[in-house]
């Protein structure tokens, strides 16, 4: 799949006229931020912008401008078409007739002549021309949009603007930057492109807060390691422009429900460390969620503000179980040995240096921790030393393959050479029993004790 750069991103975006925005799922202020934006400017640009996302959105994030156009399904198309086939007969004349609640259309025939059974009605999806995905590393990460549209995704030129090293390059045009911030970061110079082509202004104060929660949201309110002097650039600019900074600080890091503040104590109390892996983690489970009365969205922050300051820590995790047999995980890497994009990598995810994400399926969560654990020591032990111990593995056993069923009960064995040695042993403990067992071989048929003459005697024999 090819890779771009922004001037011929900007090109697909100029000449498309119908296109599908994807943020990644579960949605955050970096997805739903770049996604909205684009959006925004592109309608101002005249064209037809769809934006879905099949989750629902974060409570945090409603406060955001145009989060209600969201659409949660690919909506079909306005027109209804009437497919007649000409097998049979030719179309001399097409018309119709406008009645009190019904259209009449009629077709005439050239020759032979047409039946019902000639007539198909058909729907259709919208007519997109261009797929725009923001902020994602993995088709998968688009849920059911992707799952349920896949036609749409092998028909459609898509293009993938993402910022995680760990992209999967899926797009037919891929535009990558993953020494930026945030993907609005990299939205924005594009946008800046159109202004200046378009002689007009397209970053209002909307446009610039959506601009801003990207850039805020991922490098943590610029405490992040990934926070850049671009990236303060930008939101200088973004400011400047009237984004409204103080809004996204209320609600993404001072606004918590009574819920959440359960859940994070909830979440605290769990957490453990082992100091073999210089691991720190928790979970939250699914009676987790019930007992505090919260959601999965109210544990955005916990990785970030609380767990991420553990001393010692070179891997932070927080497990969260969406549904029976589906848990999600976060990676926090708060020192300078591991690159957790490295080890969601080796479970299917992805992300950056110092945070990352996967997926685990078909696992309870003691399942998916101890399968976490596994890949954690699989990639930090080596960094620190120390050999990667083997979990017991059938590939250890004499007979890989061979299932042993144990037996209700042990039959008494037979007598036979490990008895006999036994007995000899015994027997070499006990001289008396020996000296009987010796006389009563030697002694004649009379019962007499022998002589050493007589003994002799029957050995010459």
């Amino acid at each position: 799949m090819a890779l771009v750069n922004r001037q011929e991103a900007e090109d697909l975006l100029r000449s498309a006229k119908n296109i599908l925005i994807a943020p990644s799922s579960p949605m955050d202020g970096d997805s739903v931020g770049s996604s909205l934006a684009l959006m925004a400017v592109l309608r101002k640009m005249g064209k037809q912008v769809t934006v879905v996302a099949y989750d629902p959105m974060p409570e945090y994030l409603k406060f955001l401008p145009f989060v209600s156009q969201i659409q949660t399904s690919v909506a079909p198309s306005k027109d209804l078409i009437i497919s007649l086939s000409t097998e049979n007969a030719e179309v001399e004349h097409l018309k119709y007739e406008v009645e009190q609640g019904k259209i009449n259309i009629i077709i005439t025939p050239k020759s032979g002549h047409f039946s019902p059974e000639d007539i198909r009605l058909e729907g259709k999806t919208a007519n997109f021309d261009l797929i725009v995905t923001v902020d994602t590393g993995d088709l998968v990460q688009l849920g059911k949009l992707y799952e349920e549209h896949k036609d749409l995704f092998a028909r459609i030129p898509v293009l993938n603007i993402d910022h995680h090293a760990s992209n999967g390059k899926f797009g037919s045009h891929n535009y990558l930057e993953i020494n930026f911030a945030a993907t609005t970061q990299m939205v924005t110079p594009i946008i800046t492109d159109f202004e200046k082509e378009l002689n007009e202004e397209l970053i209002d104060e909307d446009v610039a807060t959506l601009l801003l929660v990207g850039i805020i949201t991922d490098t943590g309110s610029f405490q992040h390691s990934n926070t850049s002097p671009e990236a303060f650039e930008v939101a200088a600019d973004l400011l400047e422009r009237g984004a409204r900074q103080q809004e996204i600080i209320k609600h993404i890091f001072k606004t918590k429900s009574l819920a959440t503040l359960k859940l994070w104590g909830r979440v605290l109390s769990k957490i453990q460390y082992e100091p073999a892996l210089h691991l720190v983690y928790s979970t939250i489970t699914l009676k987790d969620l019930a007992d505090t009365g919260a959601t999965p969205d109210d544990s955005g922050g916990i990785i970030d503000e609380l767990m991420s300051n553990a001393p010692g820590a070179e891997v932070v995790m927080l497990l969260k179980e969406k549904e029976p047999g589906y848990v999600s995980g976060s990676f926090r890497a708060p020192g300078s040995l591991a690159d957790v994009s490295e080890i969601a990598k080796s479970m299917k995810g992805g992300g950056h240096k110092k945070a990352a994400g996967f997926r685990i399926h078909d696992k309870t969560m003691e399942e998916a921790l101890a399968y976490a654990k596994e890949n954690i020591a699989a990639y930090i032990l080596p960094k620190l030393g120390q050999p990667v111990p083997q979990s017991p593995a059938e590939e250890t056993r004499l007979f890989p393959g061979l299932v042993s069923k144990p037996q209700k009960s042990i039959p008494k064995p037979d007598k036979g050479g490990e008895d006999m040695l036994l007995e000899d042993f015994r027997n070499r403990q006990n001289p008396d029993s020996a000296r009987e067992k010796t006389i009563r071989f030697f002694q004649d048929k009379d019962g007499q004790e022998p002589t050493v003459e007589d003994m002799l005697s029957q050995l010459g024999q």
